[in-house]
């Protein structure tokens, strides 16, 4: 038998561990730092707790600034960037980066704080899974909305600055010959400078909440089926699979993250549209209509293409149950499988359905491709379309 005594003393940050190579006592690094909004919030509880204390308003803004500086740059990654670049050079074991580099999980985003919220606003919502859902989300996914909102305003003025500011440059040259040239366009420039400065900061956070709100969501979902799965009864495991399971983990959570993902386009989108075709016919006149209706006919199609790729996949999904219930079946008794030599027939079972699940799969990817150049071909057909009907229909109509 292996054992020590007297081993060194470690910090409250580290912990002792056996390398069995080496035959001696490593001490591993310190643990995760927290998350670094937990650190902000802590941080003002006790400032706000302390009795006998004067708050300090100029330290209180300057914290306050820091997080919203960190949150909105993520300039809290800086050191795990850092520490990854360096990697390659120092090729120690002290310079690798590890777990324990990376940050905890948000407080609020932990799985079993996530799991208690999701069963209390189910009882408060009686049983109505969707409200369940969206209280979950609403605390991330309605900020989201509005920086979508603000990108899209950035998004949709850049164009028009640019149309001002092609103006403004053919008035200078027609005017003074160009003399004013940088007074009369540079508001246009700076202003084209601030929104797409806007834009990108807006689309980034946007996108960051919905993961946020997509990764709240699938982690709830995920505990409360493992949890529920768990309490039930014998009556109400009959007809419940392992498969059934391990698809609606594995596989429902994640589209579930998916929606929540691009959830904001199912507004945004019909929005951006209106407002462009909008300013289209007050710019080159019922030309772009054209344009317009060929967005608007292709919509059933695209329809009809996503229909028959969930109609795959529910087919996909049954397969793949069958074949999680087989290995499920296998692997549980796998004693008598090994005592018969039934190994061959459980291969065999088991590629078959694998075989026939694939072969969805490929199908299901055929028609997920169409969907994708449908969308990739719609805005250059309706760009196309606009722009030959407006030449077409008057010799006075020149594209320069």
């Amino acid at each position: 038998s292996r054992h020590h005594t007297n081993a060194p003393s470690t910090t409250n940050n580290s912990e002792e561990e056996w390398d069995d190579n080496k035959e001696s006592v490593i001490t591993t690094t310190k643990a995760s730092p927290p998350w670094p909004d937990d650190v902000s919030a802590v941080e003002g509880t006790k400032q706000n707790s302390e009795p006998g204390t004067i708050l300090c308003s100029s330290c209180t803004a300057a914290s306050r600034i820091r997080a919203i500086y960190n949150r909105w740059t993520y300039s809290y990654m800086d050191p795990i960037f850092r520490k990854g670049a360096l990697q390659k050079k120092d090729k120690s074991v002290e310079a690798q980066m590890t777990k324990n580099d990376l940050y905890q999980t948000p407080k609020d985003d932990e799985a079993a704080l996530l799991n208690a919220k999701f069963w209390k606003l189910y009882k408060k919502t009686n049983g109505n899974f969707l409200r369940t859902l969206w209280h979950l989300a609403a605390p991330t996914f309605v900020p989201g909305g509005f920086c979508q909102l603000a990108a899209l305003a950035s998004q949709l003025a850049v164009p028009i600055c640019v149309m001002q500011l092609l103006k403004a440059l053919e008035a200078s040259f027609a005017t003074s010959g160009g003399g004013n040239i940088l007074e009369e366009t540079l508001p246009y420039v700076l202003l084209i400078f601030f929104l797409s400065i806007t834009n990108a900061f807006c689309t980034q956070r946007y996108q960051f909440l919905s993961y946020q709100s997509g990764i709240v969501i699938r982690t709830a979902v995920t505990s409360a089926i493992y949890e529920h799965s768990l309490r039930l009864t014998p009556k109400g495991r009959e007809g419940l699979t392992s498969g059934n399971v391990t698809n609606l983990v594995a596989t429902d959570t994640q589209k579930l993250f998916e929606v929540f993902q691009d959830g904001h386009m199912i507004w945004s989108a019909p929005i951006a549209i209106l407002i462009v075709v909008a300013f289209l016919l007050l710019i080159i006149g019922p030309s772009c209509l054209v344009g317009a209706a060929i967005l608007i006919g292709l919509v059933p199609l695209s329809k009809k293409v996503a229909y028959t790729v969930v109609k795959i996949r529910s087919k996909r999904v049954a397969v793949a149950d069958e074949r999680i219930e087989i290995i499920t079946s296998m692997l549980q008794g796998i004693k008598g499988t090994k005592l018969n030599n039934y190994e061959d027939q459980f291969e065999s079972r088991v590629t078959e359905a694998r075989q026939r699940e694939m072969k969805l799969v490929r199908k299901e990817q055929t028609v997920w491709a169409i969907t994708l150049v449908i969308r990739v071909i719609t805005p250059v057909l309706s760009s196309y379309a606009t722009f030959a009907t407006y030449v077409l229909v008057s010799e006075d109509h020149i594209m320069t």
